[in-house]
């Protein structure tokens, strides 16, 4: 559902699991891993100015994000322990957010208090997840490569993503559908309709709203 909701908003994503990485039974790997993974590259009506963006600002070209999911956050103990999750999980990251499909709507302040200060964002999801919404808009930062290397060397799935990444970026006009049409295959499942949005909430009992 939440990758559906990214695809409508031209991000790539794949979902990452800690437990296929190396020493994945160690404690300290588990909040190092994002949930999902997403890149969204810049896009111009013209050619030429996405020629010469590459060439000289490859850093502004695209933005990578990071994703913790959680089903729910009730409590203000659960909202700093899932968004200190989230910050440790993105400082690799361009953008970082938390997403989850329940929030109380008492802990809106501290989202907000919690936003300004660590700058990840806030994502709902809906069951619909095209009427998902950003309470809060994550903030921007450089990549942090040494953090992608471990995560490289650790995360073979991971690696791989970047590995598709610095492909297209890197790849003449003329292959860079392809690579997109690669890198797209590779990602997650999405739904496009509404009907199949409604069969999967119903066969998985998510409440439709």
């Amino acid at each position: 559902m939440f990758v559906s909701y990214l695809k409508s908003r031209g991000i790539y994503a794949k979902t990452i699991l800690h437990e296929e990485s190396k020493n994945s039974k160690d404690d300290t790997q588990k909040w190092a891993h994002p949930d999902i993974i997403g890149v969204k590259y810049a896009k111009f009506k013209s050619a030429t100015s996405s020629k010469l963006l590459k060439t000289l600002e490859r850093n502004d070209s695209c933005e990578i994000i990071s994703y913790e999911i959680k089903k729910e956050i009730n409590s203000d103990y659960e909202l700093k322990k899932y968004y200190f999750q989230a910050v440790s999980n993105s400082t690799w990251a361009n953008l970082g957010y938390l997403v989850a499909f329940e929030i109380n709507d008492n802990l809106k302040e501290e989202m907000e208090r919690l936003n300004k200060s660590f700058g990840i964002g806030v994502i709902k999801l809906h069951a619909n997840p095209f009427e998902s919404q950003i309470l809060f808009q994550s903030s921007y930062k450089n990549l942090d490569y040494q953090t992608i290397d471990k995560l490289c060397h650790i995360n073979e799935k991971y690696r791989q993503f970047i590995e598709q990444i610095e492909k297209i970026l890197s790849a003449d006009d003329k292959y860079v559908n392809s690579s997109l049409l690669e890198l797209e295959k590779d990602c997650d499942m999405y739904y496009e309709k509404d009907e199949d949005i409604l069969n999967y909430c119903t066969s998985k009992n998510i409440p439709i709203e």
